[in-house]
């Protein structure tokens, strides 16, 4: 059978610690982002546009071979 378990003077001792602990708040500082697009977005999105074009030229070229996708 099951004994159940006495409480132990520990217990009492982990409430006295946690509540003289002092309180820490840390600073944060809020950036505003700028607005718009920048140098690493317009590269992304140009990169993007480049390699959607140069799929569907490529799957132009083999449609005259009856392999393309889309043509």
């Amino acid at each position: 059978m099951a004994r159940a378990r006495k409480q132990s003077s520990g217990g009492s001792r982990s409430t006295t610690r946690s509540t003289s602990r002092k309180t820490r708040t840390a600073e944060v500082e809020v950036v505003e982002e700028d607005e718009g697009f920048g140098f690493e977005e317009g590269i992304i999105f140009i990169t993007t546009v480049v390699l959607v074009i140069t799929f569907l030229l490529i799957d132009k070229s083999r449609g005259a071979y009856g392999e393309g996708m889309f043509f």
